[in-house]
Parts: structure tokens; sequence; C-alpha cells
């Protein structure tokens, strides 16, 4: 387990699998006779054979072992385990392989190349795009405001780091998000031919902790799955060609770090969809929340003490950003959840489509994890719900919600005798019948992105401590702080046109599959899961 995560930072964990049923490859040596493994004198293990008085028994001989390695690829081939990928320790998705990245580009400079500054170019161009979630966090951690903690990351991306390029991920955002509420309308039948039957519910797609999870356990779900790509790698596709084309670099040249809440945006960066054939990817490597952190500290920076750059503290971030870049959009959030808002712009579009005077009802749930939101138009007295929508976070919930896809029934008995007893006193609760729904937003972490295992945690020290729900309350705060703008579906759709060109589907849509596991009894375990990570 990476060393920047606890026990409690696993919130959607589930249960481990028996096994990594990814087999390790075995070379038989070609040694006669039992051979045993050892540990030489430089501590590393080794194979010896093993003199058994047999007249065919050879000297002596050590090879040296090559250690067993897991990597993201490995772990999305695996159906063996169906908690996240916070339990896999990753080498290549990590902060201190950006250092080791950013320590060899520097190596790499052309003496003859050097900006205004006279400082040496790097021959290799480095991009960041940085999501809200995270700014909100450091925002909480270090007590200032998300537009001082723009300013530093600024300071702290270009003069420090050495980066070219830095981003938010609004603007990927916002072409997932008006995207995201074409596919709904197409599938609710509010934008298809009249003879096409509606398919619902849709359910978001851009968590991969929830992906990973059905993809592995539960294919019967694969087809409600939205196939709108997510914020992160929609922005990294975009900021690959726009770089490639106004630095006249290729893409492979263009190394894009993803600052995120969550581990599980490693994976997401990982999965072989979101790469070209040559092999560049849209994104190279994710770092968390956490993982700014410990690169600070690793550096010995203190972020307080980073200047402000002062045209980010001006709202003006075009310095770093491609030209083409709607760099306002980039750093601006959107209305709806902390975890980008995708219910309540889906349910929006929805409402336009209508033409008529519109409300929301918000019915709660059990829990604060599980709410129901129904679009109903008004005629005087008269209400007409037209839409049906609901958010479902943390795995607790997700689970019913499976289920409930399985079978096809509206309600469990239990929940209906609930609600109807509920409903008589008075108070209406959400019974999670995803048969109606148009659209539901699902998340893995309770509580959503905003408190992704890797965001920063709460206080522990004496004096500072803080608790858990008090700051994921600080943390929202921080997020609802941002400065908001409208996602203008058409006026997107008309720019992405003009950026991409004609093969939209390439930048904004993928496909997910049941991942298959190997048959355990030819093969070696890699990992054997205990009571212990």
């Amino acid at each position: 387990m990476s060393a920047l995560l606890s026990a409690q930072d696993l919130n959607d964990f589930i249960g481990p699998g028996l096994a990594c049923i990814n087999p390790v490859v075995v070379n038989r040596s070609d040694t006669n006779g039992p051979t045993e493994i050892q540990i030489d004198a430089s501590g590393n293990p080794v194979e010896v054979s093993i003199d058994d008085g047999s007249s065919n028994a050879t000297a002596k001989t050590a090879t040296q072992l090559t250690p067993a390695q897991i990597n993201l690829s490995d772990c999305l081939a695996c159906s063996g385990c169906i908690t996240s990928a916070e339990s896999v320790l990753v080498s290549l998705q990590s902060h201190t392989e950006l250092l080791s990245v950013l320590r060899q580009a520097r190596g790499q400079r052309d003496p003859k190349d050097v900006n205004d500054m006279g400082v040496m170019k790097s021959k290799r161009v480095f991009a960041a795009s940085i999501s809200h979630q995270s700014r909100s966090s450091l925002a909480a951690a270090f007590n200032i405001s998300v537009d001082i903690v723009d300013a530093k990351l600024m300071t702290l991306f270009r003069d420090v780091l050495g980066f070219q390029y830095l981003v938010g991920t609004g603007v990927g955002r916002q072409v997932s998000l008006a995207y995201s509420a074409q596919e709904v309308l197409l599938k609710s039948g509010k934008l298809a031919d009249i003879n096409n039957e509606p398919k619902r519910p849709v359910l978001a797609s851009i968590c991969p902790g929830w992906i990973c999870y059905v993809e592995k356990t539960h294919p019967h779900v694969l087809p409600y799955l939205s196939a709108i790509k997510s914020p992160q790698q929609i922005t990294g596709s975009l900021l690959k060609r726009l770089i490639s084309e106004e630095a006249d670099v290729s893409a492979d040249d263009i190394y894009h770090v993803s600052v995120m809440p969550c581990f599980d945006k490693k994976l997401e960066a990982s999965r072989p969809d979101f790469a070209t054939g040559e092999g560049v990817r849209d994104v190279d490597c994710v770092i968390t929340t956490k993982e700014v952190v410990q690169l600070l500290l690793d550096e010995n920076i203190d972020f307080m003490s980073i200047s402000e750059a002062q045209d980010a503290r001006m709202g003006n971030f075009q310095a770093m950003a491609p030209k083409l870049w709607p760099t306002e959009k980039s750093w601006e959030s959107s209305a709806g959840s902390s975890s980008g808002g995708y219910l309540w712009h889906v349910l929006s579009a929805l409402g336009d489509e209508i033409r008529k005077t519109t409300n929301l009802k918000v019915i709660p749930g059990k829990n604060s994890d599980m709410v129901e939101y129904h679009l109903v138009t008004v005629d005087g007295d008269k209400e007409e719900i037209v839409a049906k929508a609901a958010q479902v976070y943390g795995f607790r919930n997700i689970q019913n919600l499976v289920r409930k896809l399985k079978t096809g029934s509206k309600t469990g008995a239990r929940s209906t005798v609930t609600a109807r007893a509920r409903k008589s006193a008075g108070a209406a609760i959400a019974t999670l019948s995803p048969a109606e729904y148009d659209y539901v937003e699902v998340m893995a972490c309770p509580g959503g992105c905003i408190n992704g295992g890797g965001q920063i945690g709460a206080p522990t020290s004496d004096g500072d401590a803080v608790g858990l729900k008090e700051w994921r309350d600080m943390v929202e705060n921080k997020y609802k702080s941002m400065r908001s703008s409208v996602v203008e579906r058409r006026s997107v759709q008309e720019w992405v046109a003009t950026i991409w060109g004609s093969d939209i589907d390439s930048l904004v849509t993928t496909s997910y599959r049941a991942v298959e596991g190997f048959d355990a009894k030819d093969a070696v375990p890699a990992v054997l899961v205990g009571d212990k990570w």
C-alpha cells in the first residue's frame, strides 16, 4: 500500500478478492534437480540448485530472480479484487515519478535554446491540469482562498517545477457535461426518433472506482453506463492536440500531469482506450492532492511562502494556457454537486427541452448519499413528473443500485413499506427505483469527489483537530466559493467542432467491457490477499 494511504482513506472499500489473479510468469531454469530460494549477501533473492545426492546432481548454481511487479495495466486486467486502485502500489503514477521525469528533462536541455530569462529550455514540454476538488482541498488545508491557491500553484508549476502549461479542468468538464446532457436527451427519447425505445437509466461513468467495480463484478450494468469521457481525459486530449500544434512538437514529447482528488484516477489514465496506437496517453501521470503536499515536503518547499503569481491573482491564466484555450472557463466551476454537477446539468437540459415551467423536488433517501430528484411541470394546482434522477454515492448505496438493476424491480418490498409509512407521517423518502430514472450520478466515495481518497485529511493534532464531517463541510464550502459559469451546450459543441474537427466521438466517447478472470488452476497467484494489505 502506498505510504500516503491509510485504512481510513479506503472509504470505497467493499471486500478483498481471494487473490490477485494476474499470474506470475514462472520461467523454469535449465538446472536439473531441486532448487530453493535464498537471499544472497547483497540481499537479492536467488534460485540455488540443491545437491540431492542423486547421480545426476550438478554443481550448485545461483540464478538471480527478477522481482514480480504489478502495474496499473495489470490491475485493469484483474477481476479478483473489487476494491479501488487505492490499495495498489503504483510505480509510474506518483509524485516521485514526476520529480524523476522533471530531473531527467533538465539534464536533456539544449544550452543553445534559452528562454527570455536566459534559462535553458527542456526538450520536453510539461503541462498540468488541476481539478476543482484538489484546489478546494488545498484551500481548506492551508486556510486560504481558492484564488490564492490558484496563484501559488501557478508559481509552483511554472517557476519552481518548470512547467510550460497549466490549466484548470473546467473546459474538459464543460465538454463532458454538454455531451452527457445530449446523451441523456437521446436515450430518454427527448431527442430520439419517435420509433426509438427510450433507454434508461443512464449511469454516470466519470468515477473510475465505480467503473472498475462494474466491469469486474456486474457486467449486467454495462449497457446503462454513460459513454462520455471524464473531464480528466477530455482535458488531456485537448491539451495535447492544442499544445502539439502551437509548440510544433509531437504529442509524445508532451508530458501531461493531472492533479486529482482520487487515487482511482490513476487507473483511469492507464486504460488502453485512452492512448493512441503509438502508446501516447492523454494523461501521462496522475498525482493526488495528498501527493502535491508530499511533493512539497520532499522538495522542502513551503507552500505558504510561495509567491502569488500576480497575473493569476488578477484572474489571468492565459500566460500558461494554449492560445485557443478558453481560460476563464478553465478555472470556473459549474452548478450542482461538488462531483461535477452532472445530475443538475442533465435535469436542466431536460427542463429546457420541455419548454414549460418546471420545479425541482428533492426527495431524501435513507442516508445523505442517496437523494432522488423529480423534475415536475406546474399547471395551476396540477403537477406532473416529467423526469427523475438520483444521486447515489458510496458502495453501500451502489450495491442496492446494481442489485435492483439486475432484478428489474422498481423497489424492494421492505423499502416500499418504509416509504409508505414515512409518507403517511408526512415525510417522503426516496426508495431507489432505477427503472424510473433518466439519470443517476454515481460516485464510489461517500460524499462524492470532494471526499475522494486522495484529498488532504482533517487535521488531527491537538488544538487543530477537526471532525470528519466538519472537515468535509469546510472543503465543500471552499468548492462553493469558486466562481461558477453556465454550461451553454450548443456553444460548447461548436467550440469542440472548431478545435477537434469532425471526429468528435474520438474526443468525448469511450466504451466499457466486462473483465474476465483467469482460470487460476494453472496460474500462480501474484498476491494473496489476507486480513491485512
